[in-house]
């Protein structure tokens, strides 16, 4: 490995694996924690203070020793602590996620120390990689400084390819595990080339078997009937005794769609959308419905139940969430599925409609893009003329500051704004549209199906008007961190999150 070249290779090699990791990284953390933008910050933060440490004391060894086969030996190391990180996640987070939502933090943190612990010396190791290099090649260089510059840029070079390749190639075939696994064998690969069987045998062997039992890393609940892992999140088919069907993400603390065969869509929530076509200005006898965020199709099955001819179309950004949706929660066919982001759909769909339901929210956070008054004009721009739009926005009990920001925001485009709080803890449905949102619903209760009366009541009379405040904007929109501040506040009290 002494030649040039192979230092150059080598660089190369992880940075394509530091990249290819910390993709694989986040979606490994996403089933526990979510993939927020706090949730990449500290990441982030952590891979770069473990390179920037690593780079610091590789520096100094390779001072003392010189030696490349200490180092190479050290990668090899660490190819076997990268394959086996997702199977460690699946024993220590699930607990740690519990913990935390439990009201137990200390023991949550404990639980992530303990990952830390696993993942840090690789993080070293392949931090040393840049200086050691770099003072292992130059007793065999003429110029310094051409040899660094070939050096860093092979890294990043190596980087931009990893990332690439995890991002568009690997992730999407492999899953995450399995991801981790591949970019491990090959680093493992490399750095034991020059050293024999003895290091070979496990810096490759161990990856292999990671990368053949990579299915058994995420985690899966007892009762889940189907699982997926798509580009966007870790998805779960849970049934319970009942026959109840849920479809969760993630974390696995919000029930994104639910089915409950032989009856009818009537709980909370899914309930509240059923009552918009009500609220609006014409009779809601077969009103074309776009839901932003259909899910597994529970609001739209729901619709089609109350309102006979309605017309829904439904958009979700995830592709496997809609095929979950065929094969397990009856999504009606008749419902016309487009697949991507709410407001590209809505800046290329020319249709109005009698109702909008925005059910983008994903336990604890709302997408930012999908609360700003940018947002909320396309969607006023797309209602018929008397048209009503619902908002889920997400709320920790009484802790109201992204529904209370969402509201104003809605309230400079719209000409009347009424919220109503679900029966549960995290929702808090905002209506908006013309004047007379309560007296109309209220007008029409008798006609809804009787199952919908009772809900159907309670919301007329609870709807009530939203504060004013400073709108939420494409340039500033910080949802994330109104919500971060209600979580910590919950999480320092000691206060259960479930």
């Amino acid at each position: 490995m002494r030649p040039t070249s192979s230092l150059t290779w080598l660089s190369f090699i992880t940075g394509a694996t530091v990249m290819a990791s910390e993709m694989a990284a986040s979606r490994l953390m996403a089933p526990y924690f979510g993939s927020s933008t706090p949730v990449w910050a500290a990441l982030i933060s952590l891979v770069l203070g473990g390179l920037a440490l690593g780079a610091h004391l590789g520096g100094r060894v390779a001072d003392r020793s010189g030696r490349l086969t200490l180092l190479l030996s050290a990668l090899c190391l660490s190819a076997l602590a990268l394959a086996m990180l997702p199977f460690l996640a699946r024993v220590l987070l699930p607990g740690a996620t519990a913990a935390v939502l439990g009201g137990r933090p200390m023991e949550g943190l404990g639980r992530v120390a303990l990952l830390l612990v696993v993942a840090m010396p690789p993080l070293l190791v392949l931090g040393a990689v840049g200086p050691y290099v770099l003072r292992v090649g130059l007793a065999g260089v003429e110029s310094a400084g051409a040899h660094a510059g070939r050096l860093s840029s092979a890294s990043t070079v190596g980087s931009i390819t990893g990332t690439l390749l995890a991002a568009f190639v690997v992730l999407p075939l492999l899953g995450t595990a399995r991801t981790m696994a591949l970019f491990a064998a090959v680093l493992g690969l490399t750095a034991s080339w020059s050293l024999g069987w003895r290091w070979r045998l496990p810096a490759v062997g161990v990856p292999m078997v990671a990368l053949a039992l990579g299915a058994h890393a995420l985690p899966r609940a007892p009762k889940a009937v189907d699982v997926a892992e798509s580009p966007y999140a870790f998805i779960q088919v849970v049934k319970d005794e009942n026959g109840t069907r849920s479809l969760v993400f993630d974390e696995g603390y919000a029930v994104q769609s639910v089915h409950r065969p032989g009856l009818p869509v009537r709980g909370e929530v899914f309930g509240h959308y059923l009552l918009v076509p009500a609220m609006a200005q014409a009779a809601p006898r077969a009103p074309r419905v776009l839901v932003l965020g259909l899910g597994a199709g529970t609001s739209a099955r729901g619709l089609r139940e109350t309102y006979p001819g309605v017309e829904v179309v439904g958009v979700e950004l995830d592709a496997e969430v809609v095929r979950l949706g065929r094969a397990h929660f009856d999504l009606p066919s008749e419902v016309e599925v487009h697949v991507g982001d709410a407001r590209a759909f809505l800046a290329s769909d020319t249709r109005q409609y009698d109702v909008i339901l925005v059910d983008a929210f994903r336990f604890p956070y709302v997408p930012f893009h999908l609360t700003t008054r940018e947002f909320a004009a396309a969607v006023a721009a797309r209602l018929k003329p008397g048209g009503v739009a619902c908002f889920n926005v997400g709320r920790y009990a009484q802790e109201r500051a992204v529904v209370e920001a969402v509201g104003a925001t809605l309230a400079t485009v719209f000409p009347e704004v009424r919220a109503a709080d679900a029966r549960n803890h995290s929702n808090t449905l905002l209506f908006a549209g013309a004047p007379g949102l309560a007296e109309r619903l209220a007008a029409r209760t008798a006609s809804l199906p009787a199952s919908l009366r009772p809900l159907a009541e309670r919301v007329a009379g609870e709807l009530k008007p939203v504060p004013e405040g400073e709108p939420l904007t494409d340039d500033r929109a910080p949802v994330e961190l109104l919500t971060d501040a209600i979580l910590l506040r919950a999480l320092s009290s000691g206060e259960k999150l479930q």
